[in-house]
């Protein structure tokens, strides 16, 4: 009988081929995640600036530019009044990873209490 010894060249090779795009995959996956979080992030600070702005009677284009600046351009602002309260909503579009998955939207919600009463 003989006896036939099997080599593993390549082998290793052979495996991280398969394995090397799905490790991408993860990877801009876990990026994006933490794209996603910053962005999160911005939006609620920028809609609770936003809010005490327009709570203090700024006009839109100030409370429009101060939004922009701490988010991006894409940033839809949505502000309403009320006798007590100043809202503001904001929406931000933020890109899936690698384009592969479709446009995230987020959104943020901010209230804050009128400054004026009795307007002067």
């Amino acid at each position: 009988m003989a006896c036939h010894k099997q080599s593993a060249q390549g082998s290793v090779t052979a495996e991280f081929a398969v394995i090397l795009p799905v490790i991408v995959l993860v990877i801009a996956m876990l990026i994006n995640l933490v794209v996603v979080g910053m962005q999160q992030s911005k939006l609620h600070r920028a809609a609770s600036s936003a809010a005490r702005q327009l709570a203090r009677g700024e006009s839109i284009e100030t409370i429009n530019t101060a939004v922009t600046t701490m988010t991006t351009t894409n940033t839809h602002v949505v502000s309403s009044v009320s006798e007590q309260w100043a809202t503001i909503e904001l929406t931000s579009p933020v890109p899936g990873p690698l384009g592969l998955i479709p446009t995230i939207e987020l959104t943020a919600e901010a209230k804050a209490p009128n400054q004026w009463t009795v307007r002067p």
